[in-house]
């Protein structure tokens, strides 16, 4: 496994796994079990998922050196048991 498969892979749960189940996973609780609204429920719950963008943008471009150098750090270390 390279560092720009690593990279990718931690872009998608970060950015789409992760949030994509959150509102899946809350939707359907606040349909069922919930007494709001469809409509209040999606709402509140893109407004979490927007504040979440916005944490994850920033500490992603304020610790993507030392990312990259972890990534780096673990992709040789994987290498280097492979062989």
């Amino acid at each position: 496994m390279n560092a720009v498969k690593v990279k990718k892979v931690l872009y998608a749960f970060v950015y789409l796994v992760g949030p994509l189940s959150y509102l899946t996973i809350s939707i359907i609780w606040g349909a069922f079990f919930t007494t709001k609204s469809t409509f209040e429920n999606i709402s509140d719950n893109l407004g979490v998922m927007a504040i979440y963008y916005v944490f994850i943008s920033l500490l992603w471009f304020f610790y993507l050196d030392r990312l990259d150098k972890d990534i780096n750090k673990i992709t040789k270390e994987i290498n280097d048991n492979k062989m």
